[in-house]
């Protein structure tokens, strides 16, 4: 019924949706009217013989797809997988094309004891604006921020700096280009989805902050994929008309702590790609309060 579900919100189309199920039609008709029997909510209507998910369907989806996931990673069909240790995620994800992709998220306190300038500044900004994005108190970091805003089908780029890791990487003309896009609007699936952006709606709801750091095979410029690590900061926000945003702050670095990732796998990347010193916020990070005992712990 869940595999009915997110598949027939994917095509929004019956015989679509019966294809890559491998069943019939009426089967997946049956599976639906099933589900919403047992949530007593209606998760689909017919407009102009086309199917488009209610509202409470719309609300639905994410989690029914976080679901699979997850019994798909514990039944070991799913190429993402996710551990958790006292609260801190990590996870692994391989492509078709057996390239593997890490994350790690690490205390936000870390950023204190030795983060970079860029994540220093967006706390102290984020903290200062008392997360209003539109304080001038984030005029400072602006330039570096990728903005989202969530809608029903997904996360939809409000903001993408020109000094952002995306510009940097994907290169100016698709960052110049995706604003009003969704940030899944290339259908590579649910799993790398979920991998990329799947920390995003906890701190979109809650308004908090989260730090990952990550490795993963990323298109430079228009080009091929390419490794490279990246610091993310996720920070939730608020626009002028009081409806939450979602705050990303990437720096491309080589300094990350990711137990899953030899040595001999981390990537050489190209010093003038490198986001660990930024002159330009020197003066706001010495603002930030050092903590009296510093820790190596990475969990």
């Amino acid at each position: 019924m869940l595999r009915a579900f997110v598949c027939l919100s994917r095509h929004l189309n019956l015989s679509k949706a019966s294809d890559e199920l491998g069943t019939t039609r009426q089967t997946v008709r049956r599976h639906i009217t099933d589900l919403e029997v047992i949530l007593e909510q209606k998760l689909f209507e017919v407009v102009d013989r086309q199917y488009e998910l209610t509202p409470e369907g719309s609300e639905r989806i994410e989690e029914a797809q976080k679901l699979i996931l997850q019994l798909d990673s514990w039944a070991g069909q799913s190429a993402l997988t996710k551990k958790t240790k006292a609260g801190l995620e990590k996870l692994e994800y391989t492509d078709k094309e057996g390239r593997s992709f890490h994350s790690q998220q690490h205390p936000v306190s870390q950023i204190a004891i030795n983060g970079l300038p860029l994540m220093k500044s967006a706390l102290m900004a984020w903290g200062n604006a008392k997360t209003q994005i539109e304080h001038e108190a984030m005029d400072e970091i602006r330039p570096y921020m990728v903005l989202f805003r969530k809608v029903p089908a997904g996360w939809v780029f409000v903001h993408v700096g020109k000094e952002s890791a995306y510009a940097r990487w994907f290169g100016w003309t698709w960052a110049s280009s995706a604003i009003g896009k969704l940030i899944n609007e290339d259908n590579v699936g649910d799993e790398y989805n979920e991998f990329i952006g799947g920390a995003y709606s906890r701190i979109y709801d809650e308004g908090g902050v989260r730090l990952d750091h990550i490795f993963a095979h990323l298109p430079k410029d228009g080009g091929q994929p390419h490794p490279g690590t990246f610091q993310r900061l996720l920070l939730g926000g608020v626009f002028p008309d009081g409806t939450p945003g979602l705050i990303l702050m990437a720096s491309i670095t080589e300094q990350v702590e990711i137990d899953a990732l030899s040595e001999a796998d981390r990537p050489k990347i190209d010093a003038d790609m490198i986001m660990d010193t930024l002159p330009a916020l020197s003066n706001s990070v010495t603002q930030l309060p050092q903590p009296r005992k510093a820790s190596h712990s990475i969990l």
